[in-house]
This record gives C-alpha cells, sequence and structure tokens, in this order.
C-alpha cells in the first residue's frame, strides 16, 4: 500500500516517491490522450483524401459477359452489360491521349514530308534574296514554336491527368504512417510500464511499422494472385482487391488488433530477458567501450574542430601582407550520437588508441582547408603635381589626374565542409547501418543521470561539452560540461537518489549543487547543477530521483539563463550528452511544435517600436553583400547567421543578447504564431545542416515573407520558397 502525504513542520504537504512517480505517470497519460485524438484525427484526415482522390480517378466502362438461365425457354443465354471501373495507372493512355487512326497518322506522314520537301527547296534559292531569307527563318521559327508549345500543352495534360494517381498514392502513405504512429502511442497510452524503457519503446514502435509494412506486402501479393485466377474466383478476387485499395487502413486494423496484442505479449518477455541478463541484446542497442574511450572520442574530434575555427580566425595574422581576405566557409560542426554510434556499430568496444587514426580520417575527409592567393590588377586615379617656367621666367604649378594600374593581393580562405553522415555512411555495411540507426534510437542506453528536467531539453543546448571558443573570452577552452538554456525559475530535479555533498556559489559556478552517489559496482557518480538562481536543497541532505533541488538561473560567469550540468565518475569529467537521460522519445530529431512543449500565448508582447526597427533595419542593411564565414561576429571577421543577427542586435540597441547560437537565440525569444508576426522578429530554421540542435538557421523578418539574413553572401531571402518552407521552424520575439 502506498504511502499517505504527510504534512513538516511549516504545515505544506510532503508527498512520497510513489505519489509523485504516480503524478508523473497520471501526467504523462494525458498528455498521450491528447497525441492519440491529434494522431486519429491527422490519420482520418488522410483516409479521407486519398478516397477522394481515388474517386476523382478516370473511369471506363467495361464489357462483362454473363451467362443465365432463361427459364421460359428453358436454356442458357448470353447477354452484355456494361459496368463502370476506374482506369489503371498502367493503363491510362497519358502519353497519348488524343491516339490518331491509321488513315490520320498517313496523312500526317505524308504532309510532313510535303513540308520537309518546301523547305529544301527554299534553302537552295534563300541566300539570293535576304528578304525571303528572313522571312524563311521567322518561319521556321514560328514552326518550332508551335511544335514546342503543343509538346508542353501534352505535356500538361499528361500531369493533369496524373494528379488523382499521385494524390491518392501521397495520401495512402501518410495515411499508412499515421495509422502506425497511432497504434503505437495507443500502446503507450495503455501499456504505462513500456514508458519508462526508451528501448522497449524504440523496439515497440520498430515493430508496430514492420508489422504495417508486411501487411502491406501481403495485401499486394494477394492482389496479385488473385488476377490469375478464372471464373467465379476472378470475380471474387477482383471485389477483394477493389476493397483493399478503396479501404486498406481498414483491412490493417483488423489485422493489427491480434498482432499487438502479440507483440506486446513478446515485449514483456524481452524485456524481462534484457534486465536478467540478456548481454547480446543491451549489446545491440548500447554503447560498448568504456566509458573513458568514449569521452576521449568526442573530445578529441571538438578540439580538431575548434582548432580548425581558431586557424581560419587567425588567417589574417598568420597570412599577412595581404589587401583582402576573402572568406568562404562552410559549416564546422557534427553530431555526437552520430560519432559515437559510428564508432560503436563498426568496432564495437574500441579503445580510444585504437580509432585515433580513424577519427583523424574522417576530420580530414569531412573538412578541407584551402588558401589560394589571387591578384587582381586594378585601377585608381591620382593626383600629381608639375610646374612649368614661362617665357618670363615664372614659375608655374598645376595638378592633374591620373588613371594608374596597380596590384591588389587576395587570399581565398575556402573551407569545404561537407555533413558528417555522407563521410560515415560509406564505412558502413548494410548491418552496421542498421545498428546505427538502432544506436541512434537509444542513444547508447548508458544513462546514469535522470533528466533534470520535466521534458525533452536536448533541443535546449546551447553549449556542447568539449573544446570550444569561450563566449566570453574568446580563447580556446574546455567545457567540462553542457549548457542547457531554459527561462529563469524552471525547476531542475535530481537525477538519482543519493546525498548533496555541495551546495554553494562560486564566482564561475554561482550558484550550484553537486548530488553525489555509490553505484552497486563501487564507482562514485557526482552530478554538478551550476548558474542556478535559488537553491531549495542544503550540504548533507538526502535526496531522491525527481527532487526539486534548484531552479535555473545565470548566476556567477554567465551569458544568459541556462542550467551548467556536469557529470563526474570515479574523478573523470564525462560528457552528459551520453550519461544523461535526455528525455526524448524517439519520436525524430525535431519533434513537432516547440520543445519542452512550449506553448504559443494569444499575446506574446509588443512588437519592436518604429523607432527601434528603423535602427535595427538601418544596421542589418549595411552589411549586405558580406560573405558568410562560420564562427564570424563582427565586419572584421564577417559574420555567420547568429552572428550577424546578435550584431545587429546589440548595436543597433534593439537588444542586448551577447554573442549565442541561433539556437540560443531561439531559447532567449518568445514564441510567436507566423501569423502574428512583425518586422523585426525572428525566424528560425532546422536541419539547414548535420547538427543535434534543432534551430540551425536564423533570420531577421522584415515583412511581407521577406527576411535578411547571412547566406552566402548577406542578403534577402523569401519565406515562401519551398526551401525555407521545408526548413522553418518557428518565429520568435525578442524583449527590446
Amino acid at each position: 500500500m502506498a504511502k499517505k502525504a504527510k504534512r513538516h513542520s511549516g504545515g505544506k504537504l510532503q508527498f512520497t516517491k510513489e505519489e509523485k512517480q504516480g503524478a508523473r505517470v497520471n501526467a504523462q497519460t494525458e498528455k498521450l490522450e491528447r497525441k492519440v485524438a491529434i494522431t486519429e484525427a491527422k490519420a482520418d484526415k488522410y483516409a479521407k483524401k486519398r478516397d477522394k482522390y481515388h474517386d476523382k480517378q478516370p473511369s471506363k466502362k467495361k464489357r462483362i459477359k454473363e451467362r443465365y438461365f432463361d427459364e421460359a425457354k428453358g436454356k442458357a443465354k448470353t447477354r452484355l452489360r456494361f459496368e463502370p471501373q476506374a482506369v489503371p495507372v498502367n493503363e491510362a493512355k497519358w502519353n497519348n491521349p488524343k491516339k490518331k487512326s491509321v488513315p490520320r497518322k498517313a496523312a500526317g506522314s505524308v504532309a510532313t514530308v510535303g513540308v520537309n520537301k518546301l523547305h529544301s527547296k527554299v534553302y537552295e534559292v534563300e541566300h539570293e534574296n535576304v528578304g525571303a531569307q528572313a522571312g524563311h527563318q521567322a518561319e521556321l521559327i514560328g514552326e518550332s514554336a508551335y511544335r514546342g508549345g503543343k509538346k508542353a500543352t501534352h505535356s500538361v495534360y499528361r500531369f493533369a491527368r496524373n494528379t488523382p494517381y499521385r494524390r491518392e498514392a501521397k495520401f495512402e502513405a501518410k495515411s499508412i504512417k499515421a495509422r502506425s504512429k497511432l497504434d503505437y502511442q495507443k500502446a503507450l497510452r495503455d501499456n504505462p510500464k513500456l514508458r519508462s524503457n526508451p528501448i522497449s519503446r524504440f523496439w515497440q514502435k520498430r515493430n508496430i511499422k514492420k508489422q504495417y509494412a508486411d501487411a502491406k506486402k501481403a495485401a499486394a501479393k494477394s492482389g496479385k494472385a488473385t488476377k490469375k485466377a478464372a471464373g467465379a474466383a476472378k470475380k471474387a478476387g477482383n471485389a477483394v482487391t477493389k476493397f483493399i485499395r478503396k479501404n486498406p487502413v481498414l483491412l490493417l486494423k483488423a489485422g493489427l488488433l491480434l498482432l499487438i496484442v502479440c507483440m506486446l505479449m513478446s515485449l514483456i518477455s524481452m524485456c524481462a530477458s534484457m534486465f536478467s541478463g540478456g548481454s547480446a541484446y543491451v549489446g545491440a542497442v548500447s554503447y560498448a567501450a568504456d566509458d573513458a574511450d568514449i569521452d576521449m572520442a568526442e573530445l578529441a574530434f571538438t578540439e580538431w574542430e575548434t582548432d580548425l575555427q581558431i586557424q581560419i580566425a587567425n588567417v589574417s595574422s598568420s597570412h599577412s601582407g595581404y589587401d583582402e581576405y576573402r572568406y568562404n566557409v562552410g559549416e564546422i560542426g557534427h553530431d555526437p550520437f552520430e560519432l559515437m554510434g559510428f564508432l560503436t556499430a563498426v568496432y564495437e568496444k574500441f579503445t580510444y588508441a585504437g580509432i585515433e587514426g580513424v577519427l583523424r580520417g574522417i576530420f580530414d575527409e569531412q573538412y578541407s582547408l584551402e588558401l589560394v592567393p589571387e591578384v587582381e590588377i586594378r585601377t585608381r586615379t591620382e593626383t600629381r603635381t608639375s610646374s612649368y617656367t614661362d617665357e618670363d621666367g615664372n614659375t608655374h604649378t598645376y595638378t592633374y589626374e591620373i588613371e594608374v594600374q596597380y596590384e591588389w593581393h587576395i587570399l581565398n580562405v575556402r573551407l569545404t565542409a561537407r555533413p558528417f553522415t555522407y563521410v560515415i555512411y560509406p564505412r558502413m555495411s548494410a548491418d552496421q547501418v542498421e545498428q546505427f540507426n538502432v544506436l541512434m534510437m537509444s542513444k547508447g542506453a548508458r544513462q546514469y543521470v535522470d533528466n533534470p528536467f520535466e521534458y525533452n531539453w536536448l533541443y535546449h543546448v546551447s553549449s556542447y561539452y568539449g573544446y570550444r571558443i569561450h563566449p566570453i573570452t574568446g580563447a580556446k577552452d574546455y567545457h567540462k560540461g553542457i549548457d542547457i538554456a531554459f527561462p529563469s525559475g524552471t525547476e531542475i530535479h535530481a537525477g538519482f537518489d543519493g546525498t548533496v555533498a555541495a551546495a554553494a556559489y562560486d564566482s564561475d559556478y554561482g550558484n550550484y549543487v553537486v548530488v553525489k552517489t555509490v553505484m552497486e559496482n563501487g564507482a562514485v557518480i557526482e552530478a554538478k547543477y551550476a548558474h542556478c538562481s535559488t537553491l531549495l536543497v542544503s550540504t548533507g541532505q538526502a535526496v531522491s530521483t525527481g527532487d526539486v533541488i534548484a531552479t535555473v538561473g545565470s548566476t556567477g560567469s554567465s551569458t544568459g539563463p541556462h542550467l551548467h550540468m556536469e557529470v563526474v565518475k570515479d574523478g573523470i569529467y564525462l560528457n552528459p550528452i551520453y550519461f544523461v537521460v535526455t528525455g526524448d522519445d524517439g519520436s525524430g530529431r525535431i519533434p513537432p511544435g516547440y520543445p519542452g512543449g512550449v506553448v504559443i500565448p494569444p499575446y506574446s508582447g509588443e512588437p519592436m517600436g518604429d523607432g527601434t526597427y528603423a535602427a535595427l533595419l538601418a544596421e542589418a542593411q549595411r552589411w549586405i553583400g558580406y560573405p558568410y564565414v562560420w564562427g564570424g561576429s563582427s565586419p572584421s571577421t564577417s559574420f555567420d547567421c547568429s552572428g550577424y543577427i546578435c550584431w545587429i542586435l546589440n548595436q543597433s540597441g534593439a537588444a542586448s543578447v551577447g554573442r549565442t547560437t541561433a539556437q540560443g537565440l531561439f531559447n532567449l525569444s518568445t514564441p510567436v504564431s507566423l501569423a502574428d508576426a512583425q518586422p523585426g522578429d525572428l525566424l528560425f530554421f532546422h536541419s539547414t545542416y548535420s547538427s543535434p540542435n534543432p534551430v540551425t538557421h536564423v533570420a531577421l523578418y522584415i515583412g511581407g515573407n521577406s527576411f535578411l539574413h547571412a547566406g552566402n553572401p548577406i542578403g534577402y531571402g523569401n519565406l515562401s520558397s519551398n526551401y525555407w518552407q521545408d526548413h522553418f521552424y518557428a518565429v520568435g520575439r525578442i524583449a527590446n
């Protein structure tokens, strides 16, 4: 029986661990209920659209012979009837919508021969008369335009005829995907135990998708086999095929009822074996290397990337003497989960010494830096002075201008940066790619520390573990933890049962808490939570997993509200991205809506005033034409996307944001719906390059679907283009 809540001396209810867990389960269930309702509505919408376009497909009357018995005459007879049927996609005559008869084809051929003969005669004499030659050329152009227009008209016609088939297939695929997601969410809602294990959730989703795929293949094979039957069997098969085509989801749901039950039973058995020593299963979804080797691999790669950034930033001093430095620099960065997933899938229980050369090879293949000198011959106007003596011996001085040539020395700085995934995929076999994908979902299954927040923080990371350029000093810095940007006052939860080893203030960490525990194998784990606004525990106090121990703040050496979190095992710093539960439910790299379940309120603050916006726009337009430079944050280095936005906000007085990333700017802004976007708001985009953050690009909205951003070079963009529509993420408003 669960313990009842007690009151402490202040009269405030003190809930037990079981009650807190129950409250979290109920909250998760309510959240899943909402997800189920939304997904079910979406699946129904796709199914209706699929049926709508199926009904719009061209049809034709098919002649059917029927045998029947005439009782009056006492004998069997044959009669014809015509039944409308949809034209299958492979039978639709799009390539020749108006098929010509044989006589018409023959007449057309004769006409073509005649026209060609006439042109040949004109060619023989046209050179004798310029007017005739010009007229003949105009005639040829006209005929060519006619043929091109006719061909284009037929292409448009074919495309239009193809529309119902295309759209039915599109919404059929969306319907199947939505139904698969719906059954997965229903399984999570109805089975709370499955929510506690990310590995179980992954295999749950994978099996449901596989069952849908297998059911679709089975239905397709059944349709092909039925077409080969004869007589009454053929008629029955056609009816079944037609029903399946119109109602595939209905058929699949009937079969899935039994499949899901069997799958859940197998999952329960699988999870039991996994936690009772199923080492083969765990090995497929978890990192195999030792903690220290995992840490060193990521640390080395971040150091090489940081050194590359510093090398590019110092080109003007290391290669002095040039009149101009032109930068064409690609993105520098990688997804830490992709790095560790690749190493585990290919090398399993690797050691850093064993894979250091491999890592260096990947780095050299991903990045290629070129310094190419160039000399331009330019001209300039110079003013010169001369003098002469007249007949009377008087000296006269005068000035004149002259155009002179000179050499302009340029150093082109070019960094070709390939996406990390493009480099690693060719190095993996098909089986290794499959395991890599599993590891991307499970995130290594090596988490020692539970989620410090009540929601997914993975998409709020403003600075990762490893080497970086310090945001305040600008020097190379070993960042021993991970920075997670959340608003001030956000509750921070203990990651495990343990004792508060420290709750104090430090000039660097600000207000911080250290929670310590000893694992069953004797290892000592410490989790540090820094830059807090308030501390809610004291040194020596015992805490349980999920207890609120502090709130997010910006104390100490900090540029904005965030949690700086460190994980130390036996005195060695570990990368929290691998060893702390992220809260990601495995639904994808980019979650629907906003990270952390942020809801856009109906009123999100006043837009910028006219004077403030005018100053911001003037500053933004000053740098149009400047090249894109990764890491650039000032006119002297040029800009990357976030450096450009930070510079114009700070310099114009519109806001004070320091120097942060695109994700950091999103974390500092208030969400605004696209319909309410005003000039001066920021536009955020996702997946413009390989990154664990959802926000990878930022722009300044100037109204009318237009924006200014650090493209290559800095210039205007339009939100209505297909590219930016596909990558659009959110609108944010910075308080001024």
